[in-house]
């Protein structure tokens, strides 16, 4: 059996009603957590289970490519 080391990103949002909503783009996979934590591990199962089911043979890393804006609002 392959084994391989990937890295992927962890976008963590703070939801107004508690807990997180975590995004991975580089698998374009989203699930959720009560605290920072468990959201990350919560990401690490779904990014396995996503990996396992796709096939490591066939899977495909997005590019990610950040960038921060600046804006200027009138208000």
């Amino acid at each position: 059996m392959e084994k391989r080391t990937i890295e992927i990103t962890a976008e963590l949002i703070e939801e107004d009603e508690g807990g997180y909503t975590v995004y991975c783009p580089e698998l374009d996979i989203y699930t959720q957590g009560e605290d920072v934590e468990d959201a990350l591990a919560n990401l690490k199962e779904a990014a396995q289970l996503h990996i396992e089911e796709t096939g490591l043979q066939n899977l495909k890393l997005k590019k990610v490519e950040r960038r921060a804006l600046t804006l200027q609002i009138n208000a």
